[in-house]
């Protein structure tokens, strides 16, 4: 293989990197947004679509390995191949969290008696969506102040996530009526706090990638 076309090859691994992340994006964006409407149509859409997420991620790894197998290196490629397997799938992994919220959203959708959601949930949404979106935005532009960044975002997302859990068991407590969709915003609230932790991964690879450096931002 030439290295001109194994530098097209790597472009096209990062644009379909990108891809990915924003199929992941609008998973989660959408998942969201039909919890907070408790829309099972859109719902049940955000499960029928993780397939497509899968196959990306599949494609992938797929040229990865293909290009570790051409052998023409320079100092910057391996890390850069090994940073976009790792990044593949840790998005994969946040395509499953959207999918996990909408699987509970229909079942929430679904209960008689429902329980109003605590206040921070959608301050807890509002970050695992900003966190997302700037892990992706660091590895497009190798930005280390973006990735670093996510540090103090993941510190406040499992503050948030004591404070929502602890709101939801107290719930349960005064509303056992309402449990069954009370369990389900527990869920949603630890799959919103999983996607924050894979957000800081996909910015720790960020890093390596852009000064050969491993910086565990999620001690």
């Amino acid at each position: 293989m030439l290295r001109t076309t194994y530098i097209r090859q790597l472009d096209t691994l990062r644009e379909d990197l990108l891809r990915l992340g924003s199929m992941v994006e609008y998973a989660l964006i959408h998942a969201l947004h039909a919890f907070e409407t408790l829309d099972i149509v859109a719902a049940q859409e955000i499960r029928r679509n993780d397939a497509a997420i899968d196959a990306n991620r599949k494609l992938v790894e797929t040229q990865v390995i293909r290009l570790i197998s051409a052998q023409i290196f320079n100092e910057q490629d391996p890390r850069l191949l090994a940073s976009a397997f790792a990044i593949a799938g840790e998005l994969e992994r946040i395509g499953d969290y959207a999918v996990s919220v909408a699987r509970r959203t229909e079942r929430i959708a679904r209960q008689p008696a429902i329980a109003a959601p605590p206040e921070a949930m959608r301050e807890l949404a509002q970050l695992a969506k900003k966190m997302l979106n700037t892990s992706i935005e660091s590895f497009l532009r190798q930005d280390l102040e973006l990735a670093y960044g996510l540090r103090a975002d993941e510190e406040l997302a499992d503050e948030l996530e004591d404070q929502i859990s602890s709101e939801l068991i107290q719930m349960a407590r005064d509303q056992p009526e309402r449990l069954e969709s009370i369990l389900g915003m527990l869920d949603v609230v630890h799959a919103l706090e999983r996607i924050a932790d894979r957000s800081t991964n996909i910015a720790g690879r960020v890093i390596y990638l852009t000064v050969n450096i491993n910086e565990e931002l999620n001690p």
